[in-house]
């Protein structure tokens, strides 16, 4: 069960409106200094393996860039979706997990039943002013009974929540940084987006834009 002291702060933004089983919304979970601390650690990845926009197939290039950390990373081109054991233009594997993000994800399922999850990746999208996500299931990972772990650093966000049919109404609230969230059976499946980003309002110094760190069990 989630951690009753996190209960109080849950789609605090959005009272009339309960969140489907399994899908936590964790408000302001760090603070101002661990948000600087896990922006650094973003930063030291960036630096090895550089924010890519990724290619839909036949349909564009993402809004968003990406990287990623762990034993494998999440990429999208020509081929399709899928993990690679490292970056896309063969220059070496993706950097380790560092031990600041390893520490968020303890913090974010402490007291839930996925207390024990063990990432093994970690995608890590850049949205800038204009950027947004659509409505997608995360649907190339081995194993669905693990949760996806999500912590968001830089400028807020309406953050889009829909069934488990794309065509099924989403809900959309805001995820401020320092927010994380949790999406575990059964709301693992459902379709999720992003929809806005509210440029400007970042606390953390030096980041314009906005980092969601993307935790999973990919193997």
């Amino acid at each position: 069960m989630p951690n009753p002291a996190q209960q109080p702060d849950l789609f605090a933004n959005t009272p009339a409106w309960t969140p489907p089983a399994g899908l936590l919304h964790l408000s302001g979970l760090f603070e101002c200094p661990e948000q600087a601390e896990l922006a650094v650690a973003v930063a030291e990845i960036a630096r090895r393996a550089p924010f890519r926009h990724p290619r839909m197939r036949g349909k564009g290039v993402f809004s968003a860039a990406i990287t990623n950390c762990g034993d494998v990373g999440w990429w999208s081109d020509e081929k399709g979706y899928r993990y690679l054991p490292g970056q896309p233009d063969g220059s070496g594997p993706w950097p380790a997990i560092p031990d600041a993000f390893r520490r968020a994800v303890g913090r974010a399922v402490a007291g839930t039943r996925w207390e024990g999850f063990a990432p093994d990746a970690c995608l890590i999208n850049f949205y800038g002013p204009d950027a947004k996500m659509g409505l997608h299931q995360d649907k190339d990972e081995a194993d669905f009974t693990q949760p996806i772990v999500t912590v968001c650093l830089g400028d807020a966000a309406d953050w889009m929540i829909g069934g488990p049919a794309r065509a099924d109404k989403a809900t959309a609230f805001r995820v401020n940084s320092g927010d994380a969230l949790v999406m575990g059976p059964p709301a693992r499946m459902l379709f999720h987006g992003v929809r806005r980003v509210h440029a400007g309002t970042s606390p953390i110094a030096d980041l314009a834009g906005r980092y969601s760190l993307t935790f999973r069990k990919a193997l």
